[in-house]
C-alpha cells in the first residue's frame, strides 16, 4: 500500500513539474517580443518567423499578446502606444531595421544601443521579416 501512494505521490510531482516547465518554456520563448520602448521609440525582435508573412503581422502577434498597442490609418502607422502622428505630418513614425536586405541606409538611420538600424525600404505591411532581426519605430519630428 505503501509503494502505490508513493508512485502515486512521485507521479503527480512529476506531472505538476512537467506543467510547470511547459509554461515556463511557452512564455520565455515569444515569436516576436518588444524588446525596448519609449515613448518615441519601440524596439521588436523577431525569433521566430513561423506564422509571421510581415512585420505587420508580427506587430499583430504583439498587439493579441498585449505588449504593443497601434493603430493604422491609410496604410500608415499612426498611433503607437497613443502617440499619434499630427495631422499636418509635422512629425510621424518611421521604421527602421537591422536588417540590410530589407534597408536602406542612405534614406537615413538611427541608432539605439550602439547599434545602427537603416531606413526601412518598405512599409510595415510589405516588410517581410526575418529570425533575430530587430525592428525599430521611432517618432521622428520634421
Amino acid at each position: 500500500m505503501k509503494r502505490r501512494i508513493y508512485l502515486f505521490v512521485t507521479s503527480l510531482l512529476l506531472l505538476v513539474m512537467g506543467a510547470c516547465m511547459l509554461v515556463a518554456c511557452e512564455k520565455g520563448h515569444a515569436k516576436a517580443e518588444v524588446v525596448s520602448q519609449t515613448e518615441t521609440m519601440v524596439v521588436i525582435k523577431i525569433n521566430e518567423t513561423e506564422g509571421f508573412a510581415t512585420l505587420l503581422d508580427a506587430m499583430n502577434y504583439l498587439k493579441e499578446e498585449g505588449e504593443l498597442a497601434f493603430e493604422i490609418s491609410g496604410g500608415m502607422v499612426s498611433s503607437i502606444e497613443g502617440k499619434r502622428n499630427p495631422a499636418d505630418w509635422s512629425a510621424c513614425w518611421m521604421l527602421y531595421t537591422s536588417d540590410v536586405e530589407m534597408s536602406n541606409s542612405e534614406w537615413g538611420t538611427i541608432e539605439v544601443n550602439g547599434s545602427v538600424y537603416g531606413s526601412a525600404i518598405l512599409g510595415a505591411e510589405s516588410l517581410q521579416v526575418s529570425s533575430g532581426e530587430y525592428y525599430v519605430w521611432s517618432y521622428v519630428t520634421f
